[in-house]
């Protein structure tokens, strides 16, 4: 790594010995380094100045870096990698759901979630409204399906609802119902869903995608700004420990009325020094306002972009999940062949509105579960390309969960990431009880084609969509690989041609996700010249079985540099 050190040589002899490798604030040696290079390299030792790497390579190559005052710590052969990027997750509303209201996460079924439900009921009981977020359409049976009348026995003296950790659905009790003014006969919005009874036409209390959700939280007072940065800052540090520094945050609204509105709580930690993420942030496209909005999208990247926050990208929320049927599909579902799912952007408004957004340099970032919402992405992102020619843009689509085989080719051709969220690839409850019936066994081989993207010569971008599921990258490198469940080792291998290698998936939350991050030139790997963004783990990944990646721990993250989360202890 000293090649290019003898060009001072060239500018002047007289110069003093020292600036042949200029002196490191910190050289950490004795390690095992996977650097995800271009070479996919191994090192010893790193050396960083000023909250760069200034040096890569052997323990012998570290010691021209040291000089007085160099912090030096022996790693004793810890393993390293440069640290995760999440490149689709929730941080704000993710932190806010954990740390306000009446959280139901990780709970075990719904006598678990309704007794949740009654305690915080019972411990505040003057509370205009109860609410909370995190349990799952897989927590209910089919004998007993999810319905207001669960929570009224609870208590409809006041509103109470409870959304969902997919963030898709809402669940409502009857005065939750009346005080946002819905109906039997209220009609369902423009992409959204009232949930019905499918034989008396009564509400179950269900408010399904973004335009019904907002039926009542439109209705409601928004969360203030502290309690916003009150979310950010668990979920930052519970990100730190998990060794991710970057993220690309799936849904900031420039307006509104819930925890989405979060770019002034970023600014504000960003300003304040206390921002140690990388973030950059996907404005949320509101199909209702269609092109009148993208001034104020662009006056807030004006507003917002500077330091570790960038308002760059635009969030196309463009159809629903096949839980409920709203993800759209090419053909119809098998167990509903009365409808093939929901557009929350109409296809129209989505080929107009990504080349107009391309034009004025935003990246596009589009949710698509079903293969009819995937091909409409690839559509808009070839269209804007013709349109406006090709452009270092970096578009992605996010989670592709069900990709017809004709459209697998195209994310190469045109430079589209596919942006999957590997945990969800394996046989669970909802691939199982409740996709499978849904799509039948031919459409069911098309679900994650994570390998067969990767084969063509597409990119991959590995993300959580945390609070949907767990933040951590070790198990949803484990199941990229294995394509089971990491938590067991057990369960049938689902889709077995579609697993990948670990270098791969290491590389999806590395290199990959900071390439669509727009970081790729800063982070991501660990390089001459970029950030010392980087963490230790208790374990090689590539001395222990498979089975065992999931359990691995971060035990420290340095973001620039600096100890985020755990610390380094000097010789």
């Amino acid at each position: 790594m000293l090649l290019s050190r003898p060009l001072l040589l060239l500018v002047s002899l007289s110069l003093p010995l020292y600036t042949l490798a200029e002196v490191a604030d910190t050289i950490l040696h004795n390690a095992k380094i996977y650097t995800v290079d271009s070479n996919m390299s191994w090192a010893q030792a790193v050396a960083i100045k000023d909250g760069k790497i200034s040096y890569v390579g052997s323990d012998a190559g570290a010691k021209a870096y040291e000089g007085k005052g160099t912090r030096i710590v022996d790693m004793k052969g810890q393993f390293m990698l440069p640290s995760f990027q999440d490149a689709h997750i929730h941080p704000v509303s993710s932190g806010v759901a954990q740390t306000a209201g009446c959280p139901l996460f990780n709970l075990d079924g719904s006598e678990a979630i309704l007794n949740k439900i009654a305690q915080c009921v019972k411990d505040d009981p003057d509370a205009p409204v109860i609410s909370g977020f995190g349990w799952s359409m897989d927590d209910f049976s089919k004998a007993q399906p999810i319905h207001r009348s669960m929570i009224d026995t609870i208590d409809n003296t006041r509103p109470l609802y409870f959304g969902d950790s997919d963030a898709h659905t809402l669940w409502l009790n009857s005065a939750a119902l009346a005080y946002a003014g819905i109906t039997k006969e209220t009609p369902d919005p423009e992409g959204g869903k009232i949930g019905r009874d499918k034989v008396t036409g009564e509400l179950t209390g269900l408010l399904m995608e973004d335009s019904g959700m907002n039926l009542l939280m439109s209705k409601l007072p928004p969360p203030d700004i502290e309690e916003l940065k009150k979310g950010l800052e668990m979920a930052q540090g519970y990100l730190h420990g998990l060794g991710i520094t970057a993220v690309q945050d799936a849904i900031v609204k420039v307006s509104g009325y819930d925890s989405y509105v979060s770019l002034p709580a970023y600014r504000q930690l960003d300003d304040a020094g206390e921002l140690k993420l990388r973030v950059i942030a996907s404005l949320h496209w509101n199909a209702s306002k269609g092109l009148a909005q993208i001034s104020a999208l662009e006056a807030a990247r004006k507003q917002y972009s500077g330091g570790r926050l960038q308002a760059s990208t635009i969030k196309f929320w463009a159809d629903g999940i096949l839980e409920s049927h709203t993800a759209k599909m090419l053909k119809p579902y098998t167990d509903k062949p009365e409808t093939t799912g929901l557009m929350m952007v109409p296809r129209e408004q989505l080929m107009t509105a990504g080349p107009a957004l391309d034009k004025l340099g935003f990246q596009l970032h589009i949710h698509a579960i079903g293969s009819a919402t995937v091909r409409y992405a690839l559509d808009t992102i070839e269209a804007s390309q013709k349109t406006n020619g090709k452009r270092d843009a970096r578009h992605h689509i996010a989670h592709v969960q069900m990709v017809h085989p004709d459209d697998i080719p195209r994310f190469a051709r045109l430079d589209a990431t596919a942006t999957i969220q590997p945990m969800w690839a394996y046989a669970n409850a909802y691939t199982i009880d409740i996709n499978a019936p849904q799509m039948g066994p031919e459409r069911m081989q098309w679900m994650y084609p994570t390998a067969s993207i990767a084969k063509s010569g597409g990119r991959l971008a590995f993300s959580s969509d945390w609070s949907v599921d767990t933040a951590n990258p070790f198990p949803g490198i484990e199941t990229a690989m294995t394509r089971q469940d990491p938590g067991t080792s057990t369960s049938p291998v689902f889709n077995v041609a579609e697993r990948i290698s670990l270098e791969q998936a290491i590389a999806a939350y590395t290199t990959g996700a900071a390439y669509v991050n727009f970081l790729d030139q800063s982070t991501g790997s660990i390089e001459v010249g970029k950030f010392a963004d980087m963490i230790v783990v208790d374990r090689n990944l590539f001395d222990i079985p498979v089975s065992e990646i999931s359990e691995a721990k971060v035990t420290v993250t340095l973001l620039e540099g600096e100890e985020v989360y755990g610390e380094l202890l000097p010789r």
